[in-house]
């Protein structure tokens, strides 16, 4: 059983440390009957041949969101948005919700409404009920939801599962909704374009369920995740639960125009931003590297609107399982790093 240092303050430890500790404390991570903590979803083998996947995530005012920076339709649109794509990162099917939420008696009805109605699209869009929860009177306002889905046990995307020889595959864009939440911070002007639209990415962010489920039936990908916390952090996820090396290129990474025209202007660093920013919920896999063009072109026919890049490929295990950024073929050093709840201000 691991024990705590008396020393160590929990910023010291982070969020993954504190995790793992957690971890050692319980059941083993799997059995015959359940794999828990560690992956995107918790799974709780049936005798069919299928599995429920459950996942809960909750959201604090301050802490994850600001009322003056997200209306109520933002926020009933995310909180929830954020469970389904972690049903998503393991090729899932989302189908129930649960929500608990604690209300400021400052809170309008009128704001619930919003709330309410924007969850309640949401789940119209992607086949979701939502079956209960709780409320309660609470000092700030706080969001949990969890999430139920389902997958066949052999189409399920473990992080474990990458293999050497890999290449690593993106949908979804990156940087976007970092670059927005910097905005906010800020203080910029919400108005010009770039800049809602930025923001629009950090409130909203784009869901890849559908893709998700493609790429689990297509039996050329491995492991996958979703990227909440950025890409440093999650690709190191998979690295570390797979034992392997991921080697990024960050010139292939699919950095928008309009990301660029912005950080241009603020003397930011667009790459810095892809690969720490977060909270674009793109999905990052490793697939076959012999089914490249396949891929390709299986999702440009089926998801047109959805963009597809190669940013690099897994290696094996070099010393410490480890991800790499190559920038112009040499190593790229990061100045920040990707979002602990615990180490991150």
């Amino acid at each position: 059983m691991n024990v705590f240092d008396e020393h160590e303050t929990l910023k010291q430890l982070g969020e993954f440390g504190l995790i793992e500790r957690i971890a050692g404390l319980f059941e083993p991570a799997s059995d015959k009957e359940f794999t828990g903590i560690g992956d995107d979803c918790a799974v709780l083998r049936n005798d069919s041949g299928r599995s429920t996947l459950i996942t809960t995530d909750m959201l604090l005012q301050g802490r994850h969101f600001r009322r003056e920076w997200s209306s109520a339709n933002d926020l009933g649109y995310k909180s929830l948005a954020v469970n389904l794509s972690d049903i998503s990162a393991m090729g899932g099917t989302p189908r129930y919700a649960l929500l608990s939420i604690g209300l400021p008696l400052d809170i309008a009805p009128a704001w619930i409404d919003g709330f309410l109605n924007e969850t309640r699209r949401l789940c119209e869009t992607h086949g979701v009920k939502l079956i209960g929860g709780d409320t309660s009177k609470s000092g700030s306002l706080i969001i949990s939801y969890t999430v139920l889905g389902f997958i066949e046990d052999k189409k399920i995307l473990w992080r474990s599962s990458a293999k050497a020889g890999d290449k690593i595959g993106l949908i979804g864009k990156v940087g976007e909704s970092g670059a927005g939440l910097r905005l906010l911070e800020g203080s910029h002007n919400k108005e010009i374009p770039t800049h809602r639209y930025l923001i629009e990415a950090h409130n909203r962010p784009r869901l890849y369920v559908d893709e998700a489920r493609f790429l689990a039936d297509s039996g050329f990908v491995h492991a996958m995740i979703d990227l909440s916390d950025g890409i440093q952090s999650d690709a190191g996820h998979i690295a570390k639960r797979s034992g392997v090396t991921l080697i990024i290129d960050t010139n292939l990474l699919p950095i928008s125009d309009i990301l660029t025209d912005v950080c241009d202007t603020f003397s930011w660093s667009a790459e810095e931003i892809a690969l720490t920013g977060g909270e674009d919920y793109a999905l990052m896999f490793t697939f076959d590297r012999e089914k490249e063009n396949t891929l390709k072109n299986q999702i440009r026919e089926n998801f047109p609107d959805t963009g597809f890049t190669v940013i690099g490929e897994v290696k094996e295990r070099d010393g410490n399982a480890d991800v790499r950024f190559l920038k112009n073929g040499e190593t790229f050093e990061l100045q920040q790093h990707g979002f602990d709840q615990f180490k991150t201000d």
